[in-house]
């Protein structure tokens, strides 16, 4: 999708609870055994203690628009995603998160994309600005805690370490500090991608039994999940490129934010997709949060409005994926501020 007028990006943040999950928590429930699995890395993510996945979407919101200099009241677009909801807060989860906002006259959206849906929710306000002027600033925000799990959450880190947190990025009508030029988003429907390392197991924390393997079946068909993921990603990035007027090879793309997934299934089934000259320049931002659920991508921009500068001519992607499988490219340029 090229962006013809100018939509940016004009704040973010991102809000991780204080508590922590570690690996060592991992050893002593059983779920990873010393010796046999491979050390993972990070060796702690955020855990939150009781606070809801609304909760921290608010206070992921709250500081992207003091950021930005602007009230709750504002926003005329509030897109909200999220991977996992049980229990009683399973319903209504961006009515919830309004209220807590008091955002007022608001067009406030649910987004359910699995691990891609942060990218989803900015999608469908940037959609939402360039197809109805009236809509001045819009924010996507994701938020997720893997704190039911607990130690679990270590199961297979070779794919992901599942870390608790929100991210939020608010949008405005004119370049901001950064223009998005193009964001493609592409998807293959097929069998969940988690099983296609061979380490996954369904340890449950304090027993002593391991379940059975999967199926050879079952292995081949999430083998395929996860060469499929591969594909996506190598269509979008070549067709978010194509629509910012851009070729792999050039020397103005300074980086290449990727998923924060582990680093073996990135190495396996990430990098490879990627165009040959991007590769040198692609990598995790912040692995110390943990893959953030629905939240990678917009924690990635928050990322890049923390810590990179982009001169004139100058050009970031972020790239995202998740299960379904589906992948998504944002193309950005220097704007203004």
């Amino acid at each position: 999708m090229r962006i013809p007028s100018a939509v940016g990006v004009v704040s973010a943040a991102l809000w991780l609870p204080r508590g922590h999950c570690t690996v060592e928590d991992a050893y002593i429930d059983g779920v990873l055994v010393d010796g046999q699995d491979v050390p993972p890395s990070p060796d702690r993510v955020p855990q939150t203690g009781g606070e809801t996945p609304e909760f921290m979407a608010a206070g992921a919101v709250r500081e992207a628009l003091a950021a930005a200099g602007r009230a709750a009241g504002d926003l005329d677009v509030l897109a909200y995603a999220w991977t996992v909801r049980t229990g009683p807060e399973l319903y209504a989860p961006p009515f919830r998160l309004a209220k807590a906002l008091s955002v007022g006259d608001c067009s406030v959206l649910g987004v359910v994309q699995a691990c891609n849906g942060g990218a989803a929710a900015l999608e469908v306000a940037v959609t939402r600005m360039l197809a109805d002027d009236r809509i001045r600033l819009a924010a996507a925000v994701a938020s997720d805690t893997f704190e039911e799990f607990g130690s679990r959450r270590w199961t297979d880190p070779t794919v992901m370490v599942g870390g608790d947190g929100a991210a939020a990025v608010v949008l405005c009508r004119g370049p901001g500090p950064l223009r998005l030029r193009s964001l493609v988003s592409k998807g293959h429907t097929c069998a969940g991608i988690l099983e296609a390392a061979q380490g996954l197991r369904g340890r449950l924390p304090g027993t002593e039994t391991v379940p059975e393997p999967p199926s050879e079946t079952h292995l081949k068909e999430s083998l395929h999940s996860a060469e499929r993921f591969g594909v996506c990603i190598r269509e979008v990035v070549d067709e978010a490129l194509d629509d910012a007027g851009l070729r792999a090879g050039d020397p103005g793309i300074t980086t290449v934010l990727l998923p924060r997934l582990a680093a073996p299934f990135v190495e396996a089934f990430v990098l490879p997709a990627l165009p040959g000259p991007l590769r040198d320049k692609a990598f995790v931002a912040d692995p110390h949060t943990g893959h953030l659920g629905s939240g990678d991508a917009l924690a990635n921009i928050e990322y890049a409005r923390r810590n990179l500068t982009l001169d004139a001519g100058q050009h970031l992607l972020v790239l995202n994926g998740g299960q379904g499988v589906t992948a998504s490219c944002m193309v950005f340029a220097p704007g203004e501020g």
